[in-house]
């Protein structure tokens, strides 16, 4: 029994240190952890952004791979008799094939980190 009582005093005074009384914050936006916003980060080499869903609209941007974009809205358009995703990014449209959707910011700057590893 006493060594018992000597080993819980052992570890009760051995495993608890005083920190300095500093707690670390993290200095993270709302909406980085938002659950009703998603990301998307582009994972082709380069993508045309579209004034509207669909092949044959008009380019108005491009981005590169690894960027990171709020997902605002989304669309399915018929191409070649087949459904296709895209996503609304900033002003334009991108097909789902070129991005890889997460749900939160912390989650793409995870995947963005680790696209780029390799």
């Amino acid at each position: 029994m006493k060594k018992l009582i000597f080993l819980a005093l052992c570890l009760l005074f051995f495993s608890c240190k005083k920190n300095g009384g500093q707690l670390e914050m993290q200095n993270i936006a709302p909406e980085a952890l938002s659950p009703r916003i998603e990301w998307a980060l582009v994972s082709d080499p380069y993508v045309a952004c579209r004034k509207e869903a669909g092949y044959e609209f008009e380019t108005i941007a491009s981005f590169r791979k690894g960027e990171l974009h709020e997902i605002k809205g989304n669309c399915t358009v018929l191409v070649d008799d087949t459904k296709e995703l895209w996503y609304a990014l900033g002003d334009g449209w991108v097909p789902s094939r070129a991005v890889k959707v997460y749900s939160n910011k912390l989650k793409a700057e995870k995947a963005k980190k680790e696209l780029f590893k390799n």
